[in-house]
């Protein structure tokens, strides 16, 4: 016997809502009796109004703003019904979404307090540092190999004389790896080049003028800083927007911290042994940060 019937989309429709409609009722026990409220107030509609104005830079209409609630009650009856079938559970989009909003409670606990300027001074004196904009050098070297050279030191002096006679800087000296010139460079950057603490060697040399030797990891320098821009400490009156940003910053760090360790302690974590199968698995295949943990249980206290 063939069901030609079931081949109309109508039909197939009404399948599906009739599925549906069974699923989402074994989720809610199987009560039909009572009907849930959603409560469209006046607060919610002035919301949906607002939103809409700020988009279009005008108010709704009245067919506008009445598409509007219906969409939202659209919304609002897909969502509690999603909530019923468990549809939540083990997304991990939804996870993360979940995750991102307890978060912001912290957020917007710090955001809504006002420090006063004795907490930004004492926090913009223990990160000075961190306000502080580093020398920047533009120099010149050359590098004289000590390793073959018996009196490198002598020969820095010679150098030194045929530099200031004119002689071309860049045919003197040995080869090496190192850049003939840098650029406005930080001693930060000076020290991972040539090696730790070479940077302090530069402070107080002249400019425009060859000195050394100078030693690095790699052996001795000749130098000539071309130019020097001192280091800049910006007064706290000038940068007070950003030391109050970056307060708020730490502040919502430590309060996450305090949040998450008060609430992990409500919890009892009990994670299974990988056996060694799921270990060689592992190993082949890293987890990446969008995968679910796979060995891990939660178990509620």
């Amino acid at each position: 016997m063939k069901l030609h019937w079931i081949k109309d989309p109508s039909v197939q429709f009404a399948l599906i809502g009739a599925l549906l409609f069974g699923v989402s009722s074994i989720f809610q026990s199987g009560s039909f009796a009572s009907k849930e409220e959603i409560l469209i107030s006046e607060a919610r509609i002035r919301n949906i109004s607002s939103i809409f104005e700020r988009g279009w830079q005008r108010p709704p209409s009245d067919q506008e703003l009445q598409r509007l609630i219906d969409e939202y009650v659209r919304e609002e009856v897909l969502y509690r019904e999603a909530l019923n079938m468990g549809l939540d559970q083990n997304d991990a989009v939804i996870r993360r979404r979940l995750r991102t909003k307890m978060e912001f409670l912290a957020k917007d606990l710090v955001d809504a307090i006002e420090p006063s300027e004795q907490i930004l001074q004492q926090f913009h004196q223990e990160n000075l540092q961190e306000y502080t904009s580093p020398a920047q050098y533009s120099f010149e070297q050359i590098f004289l190999d000590s390793d073959k050279r018996a009196e490198v030191a002598e020969d820095a002096r010679i150098v030194l004389t045929r530099l200031t006679a004119g002689r071309d800087p860049r045919k003197l000296g040995d080869r090496s790896l190192l850049d003939y010139r840098f650029e406005s460079v930080t001693p930060e950057r000076i020290d991972r080049v040539f090696g730790s603490d070479f940077s302090l060697q530069l402070v107080d040399l002249p400019t425009s003028e060859w000195t050394g030797p100078l030693t690095s990891a790699y052996g001795e320098h000749l130098v000539r800083i071309t130019e020097l821009v001192p280091e800049v400490q910006p007064a706290f009156t000038e940068i007070r927007d950003q030391i109050l940003s970056d307060w708020q910053e730490a502040e919502r760090k430590d309060v996450l911290h305090v949040q998450y360790q008060t609430l992990r302690d409500k919890y009892t974590v009990s994670i299974a042994p990988l056996s060694p199968a799921a270990e060689s698995t592992s190993a082949e295949s890293p987890i990446t940060a969008t995968d679910e943990p796979a060995a891990g249980e939660v178990a509620r206290q």
